[in-house]
């Protein structure tokens, strides 16, 4: 049996990735192949991503990720302590750059901005019409302080 690595460990390449990080490569945006005008963010500045999109990162986090975590870890009180004054951007950065600890940076800029979508969905975050930009300056508007408690 494989035993599950708590979010701690998630918390703590985080933090090692911002201090590492210049100010040049944290602004940054993301290579992506989406344009900037297919994420929409809705008057209360929710953003958007499709279902699909959602349901896309659940299929890469199940394939990728369950060897070392539980989708649970992501939306329970502890995620929201950590992860609440930062944005989806900071999330994205982490699991472009860091993940999956077996093969860190082996994932596409889509898979893991899917992957931030089905987070944000699991959160309380509403889908929309459309896909969510790999571009870290749009997920960075994205705050993670509007997470719902479960």
């Amino acid at each position: 049996m494989t035993m599950k690595r708590p979010l701690g460990v998630l918390a703590a390449l985080a933090l090692a990735a911002c201090a590492a990080s210049t100010p040049e490569a944290a602004s940054a945006p993301a290579a992506s192949a989406m344009s900037s005008s297919d994420a929409v963010a809705s008057a209360s500045g929710t953003p958007s991503f499709s279902d699909a999109q959602a349901d896309e990162g659940r299929d890469i986090f199940r394939a990728s990720c369950t060897e070392c975590h539980y989708s649970s870890e992501f939306q329970d009180s502890q995620f929201k302590f950590k992860w609440g004054r930062r944005s989806a951007g900071n999330l994205y950065q982490l699991i472009q750059n860091e993940m999956p600890e077996t093969n860190p940076g082996s994932l596409s800029p889509e898979e893991a901005v899917s992957i931030v979508s089905y987070i944000l969905r699991m959160n309380g975050f509403e889908a929309g019409p459309s896909r969510l930009a790999a571009d870290r300056t749009i997920l960075d508007q994205i705050s993670l302080a509007s997470i719902r408690e479960p």
